[in-house]
């Protein structure tokens, strides 16, 4: 029988091992060398008396004001299955931690492909949305990890041969994870062109254009994942009515940058203020509900229009041009930040940018709020019907239901899983030859 040793591939397999004044150095059978500083793996250590493995979490034995500063190993070696083997002296004398030699490789502070985050894909309206099937991404774990892969490359994607009914459409939200709260008593909405109440409080469903947006850009964190389907679409005209339309924001802030680079300081660091206001506005929950259900929400924000992270990259877009708020912004600055805005504003109806399609019943079209902006074609046949179900998902949600199938995916316990970076996760799928 074929050992898991052996069936790793030479990156993760140790060579050999050698002890300095302060750590261990490792040379693994790629030829890739590593250095561990004796602190840092005491520290790490994930032993019982350290860690405990029911919880995931760090003990009370792991007590920092009890670990030397200076710990020195007894010994140090391989043991039958090739993880890193460390015996403690000094004043942790007979403490033993044993450490998994994929983990290693994927902590190696000298291993460039861990400093290369996993890039976005950056596209313009020639690209080609991916498709996947509702009922493969169901029932087969894999597939549901290239999908939301494929979110995290491109932030958009389509799931076909959807049921046609809210039960199924919440299923496959809840196979990523649990459905986000709105401000609405209902979490699953349905947007449909013959909803005249609906018309009077939200310009979604309104005739004429939707321009492209992020959505709830007044909440203090936006929603991740938006998930809308079409149960239903007759257009008497068969024309290009109601086509969605969606946009890759990440895209637009690199043409803003290059372009103009103080029109992309400017939307990185001043403020456009959006804003909600609903008062009294009534819903059921369900058709079984005896009554409609009264709710109000007034929400006002403060948002750049493109965040960047510690490192300066864009990691999200929040922009609405209907929700928008008087401006927060000095006398000198508002021409030049309007400029901007509009700039920006000019690339998103851009059709260079722009992927446009028509979402047919059955189809499931999600985006990355965080990243792709979405809208649809103009309808100005009042008998034309569309209705299309809608929900939200948070982004740390999607993001750890793809962990947690990076992590299956990897073979390793969730003793070694736990706090891997998501890039290490990556690299750890790929271990086996």
């Amino acid at each position: 029988m074929t050992t898991v040793l052996q069936q790793l591939k030479p990156a993760f397999r140790i060579e050999s091992v050698a002890t300095t004044d302060n750590g261990v150095n490792i040379t693994w059978k790629d030829g890739h060398e590593s250095f561990y500083h004796n602190l840092w793996l005491l520290d790490s250590c994930r032993s019982p008396k350290f860690f405990d493995r029911d919880t995931l979490s760090i003990t009370s034995g792991h007590d920092l004001l009890k670990i030397p500063l200076n710990p020195t190993p007894q010994e140090v070696k391989l043991d039958r299955e090739g993880n890193l083997d460390i015996v403690w002296g000094g004043e942790q004398t007979g403490h033993q931690s044993v450490f998994d030699a994929s983990w290693l490789r994927v902590h190696c502070q000298n291993e460039p492909a861990l400093k290369q985050r996993r890039q976005a894909l950056l596209w313009d309206s020639s690209v080609s949305v991916p498709h996947f099937d509702y009922h493969e991404a169901m029932k087969d774990d894999g597939v549901l990890l290239l999908f939301l892969n494929k979110i995290v490359e491109l932030g958009v994607a389509i799931i076909d041969n959807a049921p046609k009914d809210e039960e199924s459409f919440r299923a496959i939200v809840e196979r990523v994870g649990p459905l986000r709260q709105r401000y609405h008593p209902s979490n699953v909405f349905t947007m449909d062109r013959g909803d005249i109440k609906a018309q009077g409080i939200q310009h979604s469903y309104q005739v004429g254009r939707l321009r492209n947006h992020t959505d709830v850009t007044a909440y203090d964190i936006p929603t991740g994942l938006q998930f809308l389907e079409c149960i239903l679409y007759e257009n008497p005209d068969g024309d290009r009515q109601a086509y969605s339309t969606v946009v890759d924001g990440f895209k637009l802030a690199e043409v803003i940058k290059t372009e103009n680079p103080w029109f992309f300081e400017l939307l990185t660091t001043e403020y456009i203020p959006a804003g909600r206001r609903r008062l009294s506005v009534e819903e059921k929950l369900s058709e079984n509900d005896s009554s409609a259900r009264k709710y109000e929400w007034d929400a006002y924000r403060h948002n750049h229009v493109i965040n960047l992270d510690e490192n300066g990259e864009v990691y999200q877009i929040k922009y609405n041009h209907n929700t928008r708020v008087p401006l927060v912004v000095s006398d000198d600055k508002i021409h030049d930040l309007l400029a901007a805005y509009r700039r920006f504003s000019e690339l998103l109806q851009a059709p260079e940018y722009n992927a446009e399609f028509l979402l047919t019943p059955g189809e499931i079209l999600v985006v990355d709020n965080w990243r792709v902006l979405h809208g649809r074609t103009g309808i100005w046949n009042p008998a034309l019907k569309r209705i299309v179900l809608g929900a939200y998902l948070e982004e740390e949600s999607f993001r750890c239901r793809r962990r947690i199938l990076l992590g299956d995916k990897t073979g390793m316990s969730d003793l070694w899983l736990m706090g891997c970076s998501d890039r290490a996760l990556e690299i750890l799928t790929d271990r086996y030859l």
